[in-house]
């Protein structure tokens, strides 16, 4: 189904021009949040591939991220039997919350009594990875001034394959005077740099993944 046929499906008019979306994190499952989107917002959110959604409080379009920088991408897609709510798993880069919470729905009601709980997402290791991949590709497609991302990228795809050398140097030096603290922040260096060389290349992680997965079969 594509868009055009989709947003004549869904039945906006019965929520007045909004429809409810619930959005989920992919990796826990955990519900991060409940809000609405238009018409114009969820084409947005279909187009870019992050979430927008229709703030009634303000009466306009917003894009979740927009000054936190706490992206959600869009990973699936979900439309309920009656076509008026919708379902998106996304990946969220930073909280959810604007109050500092994993999720909004963090207030839990025991013994009659509201607790929030700081809760945290059971999320794979590898998505760690994928957020920061996810912020790098970002700033190379929106530069803003002060982004090292940008800086680097701006110089060349040689200063960016050199930066890739260095660190692995800088590397292989903590490894032999045993400093281990050092290998931890010259290895985090070297991976970062290294998803900046593959989002320079438009090479993305499950290309990564998929050829891992394919040797640990071997």
């Amino acid at each position: 189904m594509g868009l055009a046929e989709l947003l004549k499906k869904l039945n906006f008019e019965k929520g007045g021009g909004l429809i409810p979306v619930v959005t989920q994190d992919e990796g826990s499952g955990m519900v991060l949040m409940q809000a609405f989107v238009n018409r114009e917002a969820l084409v947005k959110t279909l187009e870019t591939g992050k979430m927008h959604y229709w703030s009634r409080s303000r009466n306009k379009l917003w894009m979740k991220g927009e000054e936190s920088k706490h992206y959600q991408y869009v990973k699936e897609v979900y439309v309920d039997c009656n076509y008026d709510s919708l379902l998106f798993k996304v990946e969220q880069i930073g909280y959810c919350c604007h109050e500092g919470y994993d999720t909004c729905f963090h207030n839990k009601l025991v013994d009659g009594v509201l607790q929030p709980l700081r809760l945290k997402l059971s999320k794979p290791p590898h998505t760690v990875l994928s957020e920061v991949y996810s912020v790098i590709v970002d700033r190379l497609r929106r530069p803003r001034p002060g982004s090292y991302v940008a800086t680097i990228k701006a110089r060349g795809e040689e200063a960016v394959i050199r930066k890739v050398g260095e660190e692995a140097d800088e590397l292989m030096l903590a490894a032999k005077e045993g400093d281990r603290r050092r290998v931890i922040n010259e290895a985090a260096d070297l991976i970062f740099h290294t998803l900046l060389l593959m989002a320079s290349l438009n090479i993305e992680l499950d290309e990564v993944y998929e050829e891992l997965r394919a040797r640990r079969k071997g």
